[in-house]
């Protein structure tokens, strides 16, 4: 899924979602993890590094609209509550 908003496609903002439960957040390196802990809300972890909660606006085969709702930096000890942008993405495929 590719980040769009304000009639723009934001290629570094790219998600790929895998069935066993990996993702793929480039430019960020790491080993991605993600989560659904409810129908509306998701949990990418960030091996080792730290985890980010969102709360699941919309989300449809082709399209996923999020909010970030809290944020873990497991070095830093920061355990926050964020009220933050929303996201959105548009799914892409090569065909």
């Amino acid at each position: 899924m590719v980040e769009y908003g304000s009639g723009y496609v934001n290629a570094l903002g790219t998600h790929c979602f895998y069935k066993d439960g990996k993702v793929d957040c480039p430019p960020e390196t790491g080993e991605f993890t993600y989560r659904f802990i409810k129908s509306d809300s998701l949990i990418i972890y960030n091996k080792g590094f730290g985890e980010q909660h969102f709360k699941i606006l919309k989300l449809s085969n082709d399209s996923l609209i999020r909010q970030i709702s809290r944020q873990r930096i497991y070095a830093d000890s920061i355990d926050e509550l964020i009220n933050g942008e929303i996201e959105k993405y548009i799914r892409v495929t090569n065909e």
